[in-house]
C-alpha cells in the first residue's frame, strides 16, 4: 500500500475521523496503535486537547460534537462481551473439523463495538485443499444449531461469510484500487478464537503493510475427491444472485482458495463518507 507522508496531527484527526464512522470514540493508546508514524503517548495527548476540532470525554477523544458515542461506545462493550463468548463456542465447534486452522470474529471496527441486534462475522482460514470441505461442515453445523442468520433473525447468529485458503494468506488481492481505508484496518480489528499451527502469526506477516507484498503466483491446488465432491455440492444449492455476483462484486469471490460471501460490501461507502469528513475538517482550518 503506498503510503501518504503527512504531518502527525493529521494523521491524528484522520484517525479520529474513521473510527466516527463507527461511533468509536478513541483514546490516546488507541490513536498511537493506529497510526502509521513514530510519535510519543504525548504528543498525541497533546495534539487532541489542543485541538479545535476534536472533544474528550472520560479519557476518549471524538469528533467536537459527537460526545454521545462515549455512551454508545461503553453499551457496545457489553453487547460485544455477549457476543463473544457465543463465538467462542462456536469457534471450538468449528475447531473440531481437521480442515480449519483458524477462526477470528471479523467486520468490528473498534475493539468491542458490536451492535445488539447484529450477528457474528466469523472469518476462517481452512488448511489447502480443505476451503470447500471446512464451509460444508461449518454451515452445516451453524445449521443443525438453528444459528444462521435470516432476514427476520441475526441477533447473535454465526455468519459464515468469508473463508481463505492457507496457500493464499495474502489478501491484497481484495483491496480496493485507490484508498481502501476500512480494509487497510480490518486485518488489525480481527478477535481471535481460535488458532492451530501459528495461522494467525503467519496471516498477519503475509499482510503487514511494514514490507513489500508478496506477489508470488501462488500453484494452483490439485482438490481431492472429497473436497471437488463439497465444492460441487454447494455450487449447486447456492443462491444464483450469489454466483452471478463473484467477478462483478467488491463482497462476493468464489473460487478454490478464497470465498467471501458479502452481499453489501459497504467498503466504497466508508471510503466516500471518510473523504467527505476529512475535507470538511480540514476545509474549515483552511
Amino acid at each position: 500500500m503506498e503510503m501518504t507522508i503527512i504531518s502527525l496531527r493529521e494523521a491524528v484527526i484522520q484517525t479520529i475521523a474513521f473510527f466516527d464512522l463507527f461511533d468509536y470514540p478513541l483514546t490516546p493508546l488507541e490513536i498511537l496503535s493506529d497510526i502509521k508514524q513514530t510519535a510519543r503517548l504525548q504528543d498525541i495527548r497533546n495534539i487532541c486537547q489542543f485541538e479545535n476540532s476534536l472533544e474528550e470525554k472520560e479519557g476518549f477523544f471524538f469528533l467536537k460534537g459527537r460526545q454521545e458515542i462515549v455512551e454508545t461506545r461503553k453499551k457496545r462493550h457489553n453487547y460485544s462481551a455477549r457476543k463473544i463468548i457465543k463465538a467462542k463456542r462456536f469457534a471450538a465447534l468449528f475447531g473440531l473439523f481437521p480442515g480449519v486452522e483458524m477462526v477470528a470474529l471479523a467486520n468490528s471496527i473498534g475493539h468491542y463495538n458490536l451492535r445488539d441486534d447484529s450477528d457474528i462475522d466469523f472469518f476462517i482460514i481452512t488448511k489447502p485443499g480443505f476451503l470447500w470441505l471446512s464451509r460444508l461442515y461449518c454451515t452445516g453445523l451453524a445449521k443443525i444449531l438453528i444459528s444462521r442468520p435470516t432476514d427476520k433473525t441475526k441477533r447473535d447468529k454465526a455468519c459464515l461469510s468469508f473463508y481463505l485458503s492457507k496457500s493464499m494468506l495474502s489478501i491484497s488481492s481484495l483491496r480496493l484500487s485507490g484508498n481502501d481505508p476500512y480494509f487497510d484496518r480490518w486485518h488489525q480489528q480481527l478477535v481471535l478464537l481460535y488458532n492451530k499451527n501459528e495461522t494467525y502469526q503467519h496471516f498477519l506477516k503475509a499482510n503487514s503493510f511494514d514490507k513489500p507484498t508478496n506477489t508470488e503466483v501462488t500453484p494452483l491446488l490439485r482438490l481431492g475427491f472429497f473436497e471437488k465432491f463439497a465444492r460441487a455440492l454447494q455450487l449447486k444449492i447456492m443462491p444464483e444472485v450469489l454466483k452471478s455476483a463473484a467477478g462483478n462484486s467488491d463482497g462476493v469471490v468464489i473460487s478454490n482458495q478464497v470465498l467471501k460471501f458479502y452481499k453489501r460490501d459497504r467498503r466504497r461507502e466508508f471510503e466516500k463518507k471518510y473523504v467527505q469528513k476529512i475535507a470538511t475538517l480540514f476545509s474549515s482550518h483552511s
